[in-house]
């Protein structure tokens, strides 16, 4: 099975790649879902959470108030580096999990959907590493759009990941997601019957 790892800045159309390998028949395990499932009441993660940042990052029903905790971490990296070390080994797990039941069902490619695929190491355990980008510029205008943020929170989250330049650096295949969706789901597809022509030619 060849594992692609797909990573990208926020609102850089990584649900737009990772929906159109899909389409191609890759498998998904997409981070911020095991993310969320991490956190539900009752969970291991959850526990954790609350134990590390307390009650009052929690709504009165016991969900996790995700607004509240991201004002707290983002423009703040030593809080955001402990709200990564308290959820990323229950999400590790999870993906690690889900990878052996995808190959165990007889997936000829995976993807791991992952922001954070580079400062997790998960870039270590991926065949090829895919990353979208599409500017800075068009990120802001995105989650102004489409989350509401204003121009200061989306810089926090920004600032909060590594910089475009060095994902793309250490990327295997760039996808420009600055254009129209239509243009870009035919680039995926080019590349992804490329990267399983050059897998063919590679074995003996």
């Amino acid at each position: 099975m060849i594992v692609i790892g797909l990573t990208g800045g926020i609102a850089s159309g990584k649900t737009t790649a990772a929906d159109v390998l899909r389409r191609l028949g890759a498998r998904i395990w997409d981070a911020d879902e095991a993310a969320r499932a991490a956190v539900r009441p009752g969970s291991e993660g959850y526990r954790a959470l609350r134990a590390r940042f307390g009650p009052e990052f929690f709504l009165s029903d016991g969900e996790l108030d995700r607004r509240k905790l991201a004002e707290h971490v983002f423009g703040h990296p030593e809080r955001l580096a402990e709200l990564n070390r308290t959820l990323h080994p229950y999400i590790l797990a999870d993906m690690r999990e889900r990878l052996r039941a995808f190959e165990a069902e007889g997936a000829a490619v995976a993807v791991i959907d992952a922001p954070l695929l580079f400062e997790t190491g998960i870039d270590r355990e991926v065949d090829e590493v895919w990353v979208v980008s599409c500017g800075e510029d068009e990120q802001r205008e995105r989650m102004r759009r489409r989350n509401g943020y204003t121009g200061e929170e989306s810089d926090a989250r920004i600032a909060a990941q590594m910089p475009d330049a060095e994902r793309r650096r250490r990327a295997d295949r760039v996808i420009d997601t600055s254009g129209q969706r239509a243009d870009t789901a035919r680039y995926i597809e080019g590349l992804y019957l490329d990267m399983l022509e050059e897998r063919r030619c590679e074995k003996p």
